[in-house]
């Protein structure tokens, strides 16, 4: 072996040493600190899991295992926050097909994590109820009212409440390419229920909406989140509170704290949850002369409220409804000594017969419209156990 010969293999050796190197160093490093990094499921959905090598599932084992590999990648939540934050600071977009970044870089939701919700088509008005959808929903409501007065000894009350979607209230926000929202199904639902049927219907859209115009500079919703936050929730709750025959007092007239950050659902998505973390984040207080006690499920599909004094509204509240009714629910409760809360998705037969409300709200958000096509007292929602966003 000529000298020359000699040195290009050691060149070579070298090379592949430093190659095999770099490509063991980060996984050997991860190992030592993967305890310290964020290792986190930030997603709205279950990672991957290891598949099995059985000979009956080899077929399948190839890409099980890139779909485990992928889902579990040395340093994936910080590779996947460098290009979400990438994506959203200089490309102004979102590598997750459920989020929409708008102006001044607010997000938006734009569905396909449950249900086949569609928060863009009830923006632009492109996925309207047919008739016979339309009737659909009004014999259900009807049907569950029905219900609650033929097998509640001391029902009261029944309210349908439909709270608007977060681009619907912050539209200026929206792209341009998406123009001005349409009045859209819900709309259709509203009008619909109210010339077609006598039941109750409220909305908080115009309270909102009024509310932001006056307090521009006090938002009602999350910037990275698709919910109302607090003071939101609040301006809802006095809505429905007003249509029940109850007064509560203006956000002008209770104190207001801003904890200037939280943990935001949209944020997660797109894997910057502890990057957007900094908004406006108003508390009330001081919005009712009782006193409230609260607890709630791990899961926190479900709320019980109790004013320990019992100076309240003696009637029973019940609230069946979606995440917004987590928001909303407090500010509904403190004007009763018992009130609870539960997600339609966890609903069943039971609960009604256990609880024995004399006021029921159905809530849901404007995108969740399409449940109320299967909305049964006696069943809830086709057996569905998801609770969306």
């Amino acid at each position: 072996m000529t000298v020359d010969d000699y040195m290009k293999k050691s060149v070579q050796t070298i090379y592949f040493l430093w190659i095999t190197l770099f490509l063991l160093l980060p996984v050997l490093v991860f190992l030592l600190v993967r305890g310290r990094l964020d290792t986190a499921n930030y997603e709205n959905r279950e990672l991957a899991l290891f598949p099995s090598v059985k000979a009956a599932d080899i077929g399948q084992f190839p890409k099980g295992f890139d779909d485990w590999f992928s889902d579990h990648l040395p340093y994936r939540n910080q590779l996947l926050t460098l290009n979400g934050l990438f994506d959203y600071r200089v490309l102004k977009s979102s590598g997750n097909d459920s989020v929409l970044v708008g102006k001044d870089g607010w997000l938006f939701y734009k569905g396909s994590q449950v249900n086949g919700e569609d928060p863009v088509a009830d923006y632009e008005g492109t996925n309207l109820f047919t008739e016979d959808e339309l009737r659909t929903i009004a014999d259900n409501m009807l049907d569950a009212r029905r219900t609650l007065q033929q097998e509640l000894p001391f029902y009261s009350d029944f309210v349908i409440y439909i709270a608007p979607n977060k681009e619907r209230v912050y539209s200026e926000y929206m792209p341009d390419s998406y123009g001005e929202p349409s009045p859209g199904r819900m709309q259709q639902v509203i009008d619909y229920l109210r010339s077609h049927t006598d039941l109750k219907v409220v909305t908080p859209l115009d309270d909102l909406i009024a509310y932001k115009v006056q307090n521009p500079d006090t938002p009602i919703f999350f910037k990275y989140d698709t919910h109302w936050n607090e003071l939101g929730a609040y301006i809802g709750a006095k809505s429905l509170n007003e249509a029940l025959g109850k007064t509560q007092p203006d956000p002008s007239d209770i104190t207001l704290v801003d904890g200037g950050q939280g943990t935001f659902d949209l944020a997660r998505l797109i894997h910057l949850g502890k990057i957007l973390y900094k908004d406006h984040a108003y508390v009330p207080f001081d919005y009712t002369p009782y006193h409230i006690e609260a607890e709630g499920n791990d899961s926190h599909t479900e709320y019980r409220f109790y004013n320990s004094v019992g100076d309240g509204d003696h009637s029973k509240l019940m609230i069946i409804g979606d995440s917004f009714s987590s928001f909303l629910s407090p500010y509904v409760a403190c004007q009763y000594n018992n009130a609870y809360t539960c997600f339609y998705y966890n609903y069943n037969r039971d609960m009604l017969a256990q609880e024995t409300p004399n006021v029921v709200v159905y809530e849901t958000v404007e995108r969740y419209l399409g449940n109320m096509l299967d909305f049964s007292l006696e069943t809830g929602i086709g057996g569905s156990s998801k609770a969306g966003l």
